[in-house]
């Protein structure tokens, strides 16, 4: 549970409230009773500082203290870092799982009937990558970022059908933690602004709208920016700079060759590759003008520029993953868009509706089946090559031959912006 990207997620949990020093200073020559995992980085001052922001830590703080309470009264280790704290992890990402079900059932409601609504929910949640982070990488950092931004979607709509204060101040909460969690999620910033923008001509009601409605926007970003405040306050602290890129000069984007294509269909974990039904999002798509045009700009424009930014990622392929996982974030935009798709496509005749659905739940049956796989070490964390995956494909458990055909990534030509491979690797 408390592995790789979530080590960094999570320090701010024990480090503040167990140790008493977010300033990581105890992790050198500590000699007390507990054992801990702290990954940290200096800073040009000499100071250390957690690489990740503390989004995610304010996400887990109430089943951390759940756990912690747990664990002090039980014969558990209270450090931080033993099973009750790991398992208080592990519902945390069951529960912001529910929660962003919750309304994705009423947001599709909204649009669609019951049928359609389940469907998608059982299509989104068992047949793409959620699956895994939901179970076997709970504390990722996706699952709740794809309830917020639902949430985001949902009290959006509500906003602009009322203009009620209450709306604006989940709206001011959730932007904040959105993007606080994931910092390039603060694209969803798009769907607000051209929500139901259909034509030029609505561009101007809705510059309008927003002068009208100018205190609702202050306290929007405002909230936003409390939000933010113990962020900022710690990096000021730390390193004596409000705003600090902590990833380094070697962690960066390249705007200029994003690796849109390999992102999507690559073997390195493309997103369609190992959840293929998310394909009928895709199509969604281009139905949306025509089903649901309130969500076409909005939804089309966020979806373009959101894999833009995050496949120019120098390790746009993002590490350990399973069909990336960056994605899953969106999956509330991407389930109207296979929503307006199916519907689409259940008006059309008995042949083609025959064909579409036996297509469709091969695509469904594919994405368990790789989940299935990738829990068998069947699929490598990164080093997946045409070879290795096609390598007795129907298979669950890895083959003797497929080590062989696995090609590590050259990291250090990524971060300069060059993907490439390594020399062949053994990597099992």
């Amino acid at each position: 549970m408390i592995s790789w990207d979530v080590i960094s997620y999570y320090a701010y949990l024990p480090a503040t409230f167990i140790y008493k020093d977010y300033t990581l200073k105890f992790i050198d020559g500590y000699k007390g009773p507990h054992k801990f995992t702290i990954w940290s980085e200096n800073v040009p001052n000499g100071n250390k500082i957690i690489i990740t922001s503390m989004g995610m830590s304010i996400l887990y703080a109430p089943f951390f203290f759940l756990g912690h309470i747990y664990a002090l009264h039980s014969s558990y280790d209270a450090g931080g870092y033993s099973l009750p704290y790991r398992f208080a992890l592990m519902m945390s990402s069951v529960f912001y799982l529910l929660i962003g079900l919750i309304f994705l059932s009423k947001l599709l409601l909204k649009y669609f009937n019951q049928y359609i609504s389940s469907i998608v929910i059982l299509f989104t949640v068992l047949g793409s990558n959620l699956f895994y982070y939901v179970t076997y990488c709970s504390p990722y950092s996706h699952t709740y970022s794809f309830a917020l931004i639902i949430m985001f979607i949902w009290y959006t709509i509500k906003w602009y059908e009322e203009y009620k204060i209450k709306y604006v101040v989940f709206l001011g909460l959730l932007f904040g933690i959105i993007s606080l969690v994931r910092p390039t999620n603060i694209l969803i910033g798009i769907f607000f602004i051209l929500w139901d923008i259909k034509s030029f001509t609505d561009i101007k009601a809705r510059i309008r709208t927003f002068y009208k409605y100018k205190i609702h926007l202050f306290v929007i970003v405002l909230l936003s920016f409390l939000v933010w405040l113990p962020q900022l306050l710690y990096w000021k602290t730390l390193t004596g700079q409000w705003l600090y890129y902590s990833y380094g000069e070697a962690n960066k984007f390249f705007f200029n060759h994003p690796m849109i294509i390999k992102g999507i269909f690559g073997y390195r974990h493309g997103w369609l590759l190992y959840s293929p039904v998310m394909l009928l999002s895709v199509l969604g798509f281009f139905v949306l003008w025509k089903e649901e045009r309130q969500f076409a700009v909005s939804s089309v424009l966020f979806f373009l520029v959101f894999i833009y930014v995050i496949f120019s990622w120098w390790c746009w392929w993002y590490g350990g993953a399973f069909g990336l996982r960056a994605m899953i974030d969106i999956y509330g935009i991407t389930a109207i868009s296979m929503a307006a798709f199916i519907r689409y496509v259940s008006r059309s005749a008995m042949i083609l509706k025959s064909v579409f659905w036996i297509l469709t739940l091969v695509l469904f049956w594919a994405g368990i089946h790789n989940t299935d796989k990738y829990r068998h070490f069947s699929f490598h964390w990164d080093a997946n090559t045409k070879e290795s995956f096609w390598d007795h494909y129907l298979m669950v458990r890895p083959t003797p031959t497929q080590a062989a055909k696995y090609r590590d990534p050259d990291y250090m030509l990524a971060r300069k912006g060059i993907d490439a491979y390594a020399k062949p690797s053994d990597a099992k």
